[in-house]
């Protein structure tokens, strides 16, 4: 239609956009919290929500990324149908990542499979913490996260979803 902006005529969908501002402003008020290293508590807090809001943001670039993907390239039923079939609420843990990949494309699996097992395994071992930690502070549970390893967190974060911003933009 015209004068109807196209999904890929804004990528990152502006979802993921606004989850990741707020992952940032997050970031950045833990690294302030160490700096002024006033509160261990405080910053032991900050860097919970963070692990949490980490992985969320992976979370919501997967599927948000696939739906405006799946709207751009299809119409009609097909989009229709294709968007019953995209879950919410997964942990975005490395073998359910490489399994969503892949059923959209068996070569993209093959690549991500390659990216986490890189480095040995350092991507694929880092999402696995981040996921295990993220369900431990959920419930509760003692999980013994760091300021320091939250921010490292929040960038294995940033990169694994970097790569699904970059492949599922409808315009590559």
């Amino acid at each position: 239609m015209p004068g109807q902006q196209t999904a890929a005529a804004r990528w990152p969908p502006l979802q993921v956009t606004a989850v990741w501002q707020k992952l940032e402003e997050l970031g950045a008020l833990l690294q302030d919290q160490l700096r002024k290293s006033d509160s261990d508590l405080v910053a032991g807090q900050l860097a919970r929500l963070l692990v949490i809001r980490s992985c969320g943001y992976l979370e919501q670039v997967v599927f948000e990324v696939a739906r405006a993907f799946v709207f751009e390239r299809s119409g009609g039923r097909v989009r229709t149908f294709a968007h019953t079939w995209i879950p919410e609420g997964r942990n975005p843990s490395p073998s359910f990542l490489v399994e969503w990949v892949g059923r959209f494309d068996a070569s993209m699996a093959t690549e991500l499979e390659q990216i986490l097992a890189a480095d040995d395994e350092r991507l694929s071992r880092e999402l696995y913490f981040l996921v295990d930690r993220r369900n431990r502070i959920a419930h509760g549970l003692n999980e013994g996260v760091t300021p320091r390893k939250a921010l490292d967190l929040k960038n294995i974060s940033n990169e694994v979803a970097d790569w699904f911003i970059l492949k599922f933009n409808p315009e590559r």
